[in-house]
Formats: C-alpha cells, structure tokens, sequence
C-alpha cells in the first residue's frame, strides 16, 4: 500500500480531479446555477426598484397577477419537465422517439394553453376587484402561457445545459433591463409581466428550434399528443398542486386581507425563494443520471443521495438561520422600510428552508428515480389540503404570517411522509445494506391494507462503505 501523500495517490487524485471537472453532472450544474441566479438573483436588482415604484399595493396587485399567471404556466408546463426529461433520458439515443415526444409536448401544450386562456377569459370578473386593469390580465395570462412553452426538459434530459442555459439567462437578463427601462410609476405594474414575457418568448423559441434540428421535425398528431398527456399526467398533477399551492397563498391572501399585506408577503417569500433555489440545480442535474444509475448501479446511486442530503441538508440550515438572523437587513436593503412588517413573515420562512432542503433530494434523487409516483402524489395532495386549511384558519387572524406558517406546516407533513414512504419501501442511504421490495409500497399498504399495485422497484443492492467523494455517483 502506498502511503499517505506518496506520488501515486497525487497521481490517481489528479486524475480523478480531471474527470470530475469533464464531468457533465458538473457542466450541467454550473450551467443551471447560471439560470437559477437569473431567475432570483436578477429579481434582488428589481426589487428594491420596483418596491420603492409601486409600493406595497402596487407591488401586491402585480404579485395577484403573477400568481394566476403561474397557475396558468403550471398547467401548460403540465409536468413535463420532469416527466420528458426522464423520458429524453431513457431514450436519448433514439432520435425518432425524440422527435415524436417533442412533438406530441408542444402539441399538448398548445392545446392546454387555449383552455387557460378560455379559462382565464371566463374568470376575468372574479379578479377585476383585486386587479382591474385590462393591460395586467393579458399580460399576466401571455406571460403564464409563454413561461409554460419551454424545452429545457429535452436538453436537461440529454445532460446538455450548457447551451439551453445560455439562452434562459439571456432572456432573464432581457427582461430584467426592460423592467428598468419601461417601469416608473404604479400603473406600470403590468409592463413588469409584459417584460418577463418577452424573455420568454426569445428563450424558448430559440431552444425549439435548436432541438427539432437536431431530432428532424413532425407535425402533432392526437396519438402523439395523446401519449404525452398520458406520460405527464402523474408529474402534471405534482407540478399543478405546488403550484396551485403556492399562487393559491397569495389568491387567498389578496382576497382577504389588504392588498398591501399580499406585497409584505410575496417581498418575504421571494427573499427566501433565492436561498431555496441556491439548493435547487444540483438535484436538477442529478435527476436524469439517477433515473438511469437507479436501474443500471442502484448502490452507486444512494450514495450519491446520501451526500446529497447531507450537503443540502447542511446548507439549509445554514440559509435558514442566515435568513433568521439577518431578516431586518435583508428587508430593509432589499424592499425598503415601507416593507418593515415583512420581517416577521421572513422569520417564520427561515424554517421553511430546511425543510424543503431535505424533501426537494427526497423527491429527485429517491421518489422520481424509483418510480414512486403514487406515494408520491398522495402525499403531495394530502399536504395541499392541509396547507389550505391552516391558510384559512390563519389568515383572518394573522395575515401574511398566517400564510407563511401554513407553507411551514404543509412542508413539515411532506417531509415526515415521505420519509414513512421510504421506510415502507426499503430506500434508506444511510443504512449499510438496503434490500428493496419487489413492488413499490401502495396507498394501501401506507395504511396497512394490501391493494393497489404499482410499477417495480429497485431489486436489492448494496451500499458500501463510504469513498472519495469522486466515487458517489458524481462521475461514471
């Protein structure tokens, strides 16, 4: 054995060193850092800009907007960020299957998008108390629709960000100058949603293109869209409630309380969405390579989980006690002093971080990889309805706080669940030697009733002894 520092193992670590940086795990994090630090860290410039323009309830009238446009994005992207990403995975050397997918995706998305916006039309009256103005309904609806026709799942899929990542950010960088340039004064609020939209539309339109050139382009048929709605629905129906969770907070906020407390609120929230998604592009990096490495090495794949939790986990902690400590500052630097009782709610989401920390490496590196998408589901409604609840119970008496303790106590459920779900399932990274079952546990058998069956699981493997960090799943 060589000993400790000898030029063998400078050697051997060197090497392992260059493959790490060729790794495209690593290229496809650096990649979606860049798009994430676009999306929250580029909105930290506007903030401060657009808190001081508009106030707080100019602000909490473009947030109401910004929240039916999200539930209009989220039924459009109808999950297919997850769903044909793992599909692209599987089938990345199939460049037919690909072509099909990618046009049965749009195809469905173009046809979900006319019913929002049939929908939207028809639910115009409800929201014209909360926000009249015409310019802000067209501009959130087109901004929802365009910020749900993406193709970044194809080349995430593909473990090639690289490119698709560049153009994310330049739409980004786009709408964050427009917003400069054409916001001054509390009845601009809608040119905000009309500037996004734009970055939108340049992005995505670009990566469309990129990737029918590369896979040959197919018009639509029905039995195309069809099985991509069939594919996506289980991972629509995920991506509709955290959406739907989230906008309905603010939907529910805005029609109680002040208008003013909605902006208090949604100035907390986007504070504490910037630590989040600091945490977020290595579990979307990972997510396809631990589709694959969950069938082809399943041991190799929990011990990447296992140091994916404790490095996530760890950073959670730290970003909510950062959050905690440092709430008045960021407030005060961020949104400005009209903005001051947005301190309390931005307490009460420090422990929001953590939480959601541990569940997001949960969901992408555990559930989604052995197809638990059952488990999976229920636990995500059941948390939806109990977020809901404590909303209404909460609002009337605490406003935004009330919310944010409500987003705090439906994460606490989700995690404790699906850490039972685990345990049902045998997929514990911590232990020496995990066996899986034959089947995934059902809703049934979480209530200890036999029943419902669902797709295969994992069969048994073998997690060893702890190595170099090179060795956990990191690199092929």
């Amino acid at each position: 054995m060589k000993p400790a520092g000898s030029p063998g193992q400078a050697s051997s670590l060197n090497l392992k060193s260059r493959k790490l940086l060729r790794s495209g795990v690593v290229h496809n994090v650096i990649a979606l850092y860049g798009v994430q630090a676009c999306t929250y860290a580029l909105p930290l410039l506007t903030f401060p800009y657009l808190a001081r323009v508009l106030g707080p309830s100019g602000w909490g009238v473009v947030v109401f907007a910004q929240a039916i446009g999200e539930v209009i994005a989220s039924v459009v992207e109808y999950g297919f960020d997850i769903s044909a990403a793992r599909d692209t995975s599987r089938h990345r050397n199939d460049p037919k299957h690909l072509s099909a997918l990618i046009s049965g995706v749009l195809g469905a998305k173009f046809l979900l998008a006319v019913l929002c916006i049939a929908g939207a039309i028809f639910s115009r009256r409800f929201t014209h108390h909360i926000a009249p103005s015409l310019a802000l309904f067209w501009a959130s609806t087109i901004w929802g629709v365009c910020q749900g026709i993406n193709m970044l799942w194809y080349f995430q899929g593909l473990e090639r960000m690289r490119l698709a990542s560049m153009l994310e950010i330049s739409g980004k960088v786009l709408a964050t100058l427009s917003i400069f340039v054409l916001v001054h004064k509390p009845s601009d609020g809608w040119k905000v949603l009309a500037a996004q939209c734009v970055g939108c539309v340049v992005a995505h339109g670009i990566t469309v293109v990129l990737a029918y050139r590369e896979v040959g382009f197919q018009w639509p048929n029905p039995a195309m869209v069809w099985d991509s709605l069939r594919l996506g629905t289980s991972m629509f129906l995920f991506r509709a409630v955290q959406s739907i969770s989230g906008s309905a907070n603010r939907l529910i906020l805005g029609s109680v309380a002040p208008v003013a407390a909605l902006g208090e609120y949604a100035g907390a929230e986007r504070i504490t969405r910037v630590f989040q998604q600091g945490m977020w592009p290595v579990n979307q990096a990972l997510y396809p390579r631990l589709t694959k490495q969950m069938q082809d090495s399943p041991g190799q794949a929990m011990k990447t989980v296992k140091y994916s939790l404790l490095l996530l986990g760890g950073l959670g902690m730290l970003f909510g006690l950062a959050i905690y400590l440092g709430a008045p500052l960021l407030v005060h630097f961020v949104l400005g002093p009209a903005f001051r009782d947005s301190v309390p709610v931005l307490r009460v989401f420090s422990l929001w971080i953590p939480l959601i920390a541990l569940t997001t490496v949960i969901i992408f590196q555990l559930l989604l990889p052995n197809q638990l998408d059952t488990q999976f589901n229920f636990v995500n409604y059941s948390a939806a309805f109990l977020g809901f609840g404590v909303a209404f119970l909460l609002v009337p008496r605490m406003a935004a706080v009330g919310i944010a303790w409500a987003a705090v106590s439906s994460q606490s459920y989700t995690l404790v669940a699906f850490i039972l779900v685990l345990w049902r399932a045998k997929l514990n990274p911590f232990a020496l030697t995990t066996t899986a079952p034959a089947r995934a546990p059902s809703i049934s058998d979480l209530a200890g009733v036999s029943g419902m069956d669902h797709e295969e699981a994992p069969v048994e493997f073998l997690v060893t002894e702890p190595e170099s960090l090179l060795q956990k799943g990191f690199v092929e």
